[in-house]
């Protein structure tokens, strides 16, 4: 497997000290058949391994956030796909299962798939029991359609 993180050094006539960076491969294909390739810095080129050290945590604590956005994605998705809304639950149930979505398209489609009246039901409990601003219920409140009974 060709590397994709490369340390990139570069020292000037003049200068003892090297700069390094660290950059990134890069390859698109757009499965028609062409690809491109290429590198850019991943990390600037510093002149201290203090600085470059700084630089690297820095990325690595940027990682750590899309990481961490990654698993609630995984998470929300995985909890959509096994959400059983059955209808004949009290609202508040409703809403207990709901409120533990944190993706807005999957919450939208789950709500939407309620009927009519019990839609009716969930909203009325939400906007008189829910702190409609924060959290999931700041979402619902924001979209929700009161003459169609639905989430936009």
């Amino acid at each position: 497997m060709k590397e994709k993180l490369t340390l990139e050094t570069e020292k000037e006539v003049d200068d003892a000290s090297p700069k390094i960076g660290v950059s990134v491969t890069i390859d698109i294909a757009n499965g028609e058949g062409s690809h491109v390739s290429g590198s850019g810095l991943l990390v600037p080129k510093c002149s201290s391994y203090e600085m470059l050290e700084r630089e690297v945590a820095h990325v690595k604590e940027k990682l750590d956030i899309l990481l961490k956005k990654s698993q609630q994605l995984f998470e929300s998705e995985r909890k959509a796909e096994t959400l059983e809304l059955d209808e004949n639950l009290s609202t508040n149930e409703i809403w207990d299962i709901l409120s533990t979505i944190e993706d807005t398209e999957s919450l939208i489609k789950e709500f939407n798939g309620l009927g009519h009246e019990k839609r009716l039901e969930v909203a009325d409990y939400v906007f008189t029991n829910c702190n409609v601003f924060s959290g999931v219920a700041s979402v619902f409140s924001m979209r929700y359609n009161n003459e169609q009974a639905k989430l936009e």
